[in-house]
């Protein structure tokens, strides 16, 4: 047991499913992806691939008019090609950098 109460073996787990996530949502060479995230799913779980798009500002656009009223387990997120969550050119507000 950790710190956290799970097992090696829960955390192996959960580090290979997140590094999973991660492959999964990166974008082709050069392109965004946006991706509709349900918090209510199971981690891990509640992510659809909304479109790809050449362009952030495309990607962006796209998310503004997915978008309706605030919902606390909807979010819509854009990724980049590395596989981070991106907001704007040259903005990378994932916090693994």
């Amino acid at each position: 047991m950790n710190d956290v109460g799970i097992t090696e073996l829960e955390e192996e787990e959960f580090i290979q499913r997140w590094v999973a996530l991660k492959e999964r949502l990166k974008s082709p060479a050069g392109k965004y992806t946006l991706v509709l995230i349900d918090r209510f799913e199971t981690i891990f779980e509640g992510d659809t691939t909304i479109g790809i798009f050449d362009t952030l500002e495309e990607a962006m656009k796209a998310r503004a008019g997915e978008e309706g009223g605030p919902n606390s387990f909807i979010e819509y997120l854009i990724y980049d090609d590395q596989g981070y969550m991106v907001e704007s050119e040259g903005l990378n507000i994932d916090s693994s950098t």
